[in-house]
């Protein structure tokens, strides 16, 4: 007897799988944050995870079902049938997976369950990943942009905003400034981020070096790690900076370090959205980032100053820009808090996420999400 129809208003049952070894940064964390979202929305969300990471440990923190997959290969067949077994046997709606390998296996194993397949691009990915999914959800127009130019049919992609928790995103600035010891320098500048080349931590701290010619207290605050440490570390001795930089590594909760800050410095080469400057703007924080990717989509003129990436110079003068026009950095405040809350919260993302969905279900038209983040069936 085939399945019954599913109501337009019913809950789904949505299998997300990710094959991320720990939600520290980017996909992981939106990740969950989507699927805290769901079930928030009334839909059964449970979780296929790779063994011998830590990711399904958290993943089970969160209260979610968790099976985990030996999956050895790019494509592995046998992990792939293992999969289909498992969705077959707990009758998912449908499959979401996030990250290139999850990408490959999960779309083969909901493929060969035949149930629909839905994969995030969460950044400028190769087309053969997603050689098995239904259809793919890019994080940014840009990302969409770069699945086209590999020969992708607009019609395959749906732009998807990641999005954030922002119900008790908050912090008092003057207490996180006490407490961490900055209440005597200023301006506090930062930026949070995976310590590595292609986030551009140099080119901040070079920028910094600049900045500290007219603003002899400045503080630039760092926070995350990765393999890009050592030579960020090795750059601010070089400069003479050791006073000015603070390497305050991975934070579980970044509220405090961002509250604290007066400007935002994201200084990447290369980035599909930049969830950090979302977390940036729902605190209120002007940013001074470089265009590149999906930033441009984040940062409008009205919330931020856009600069070229590798332009040393340019990033400073950004900054330079802001620091000494307090008027048009709380003016830009007031417009970051309500457009994180308009276009980036996890409510938009869980919305726009489940029209989808639902038109791979019915097998209707793929909706195109509105500027509100909220999806519309394309006529």
């Amino acid at each position: 007897m085939p399945p019954s129809p599913i109501q337009p208003n019913s809950g789904l049952r949505i299998l997300q799988i990710c094959s991320a070894r720990e939600a520290v940064y980017g996909a992981a964390l939106s990740l969950l944050t989507l699927g805290e979202a769901q079930r928030a929305a009334g839909h059964t969300v449970e979780f296929a995870t790779f063994a011998g990471k830590r990711f399904g440990s958290q993943v089970r923190a969160r209260g979610f079902a968790n099976r985990e997959f030996r999956v050895r290969l790019k494509l592995d067949l046998v992990a792939a049938i293992q999969m289909a077994r498992h969705i077959k046997r707990e009758k998912y709606d449908v499959v979401h997976t996030h990250l290139s390998t999850s990408s490959v296996n999960g779309g083969l194993a909901a493929r060969i369950a035949k149930v629909p397949s839905v994969s995030t691009v969460h950044g400028m990915s190769g087309k053969l990943s997603f050689t098995f999914s239904d259809h793919m959800i890019a994080v940014s127009e840009q990302v969409k942009s770069h699945m086209m130019a590999q020969g992708i049919l607009a019609s395959d992609v749906t732009v998807v905003y990641n999005g954030l928790n922002l119900a008790d995103f908050h912090a008092n600035g003057d207490a996180s400034r006490m407490a961490l010891g900055l209440d005597n320098v200023g301006p506090v500048i930062g930026t949070v981020s995976r310590i590595t080349a292609m986030k551009g931590i140099e080119d901040g701290i070079r920028a910094v070096g600049i900045l500290t010619e007219h603003f002899p207290n400045l503080c630039y605050l760092l926070v995350g790690d990765g393999d890009g440490l050592d030579a960020a570390r090795s750059v601010t001795e070089d400069l003479g900076l050791v006073n000015h930089v603070r390497f305050v590594g991975y934070q579980s909760d970044i509220r405090p370090y961002l509250a604290a800050m007066d400007l935002f410095l994201f200084p990447s080469h290369q980035e599909a959205m930049g969830i950090a400057l979302v977390e940036a703007m729902a605190l209120g924080l002007p940013t001074v980032a470089t265009r590149v990717g999906g930033i441009p989509e984040v940062v409008t003129p009205d919330v931020g100053i856009l600069r070229p990436a590798y332009d040393v110079r340019a990033l400073a003068q950004g900054c330079m820009e802001l620091l000494q026009d307090s008027s048009r950095r709380i003016e830009m405040s007031s417009k970051a808090r309500v457009r994180a809350r308009k276009l980036f919260s996890a409510e938009a993302m869980e919305a726009s996420t489940e029209l989808v969905y639902r038109a791979l279900i019915t097998k209707k038209p793929t909706p195109k999400p509105s500027r509100s983040g909220i999806g519309s069936t394309v006529k």
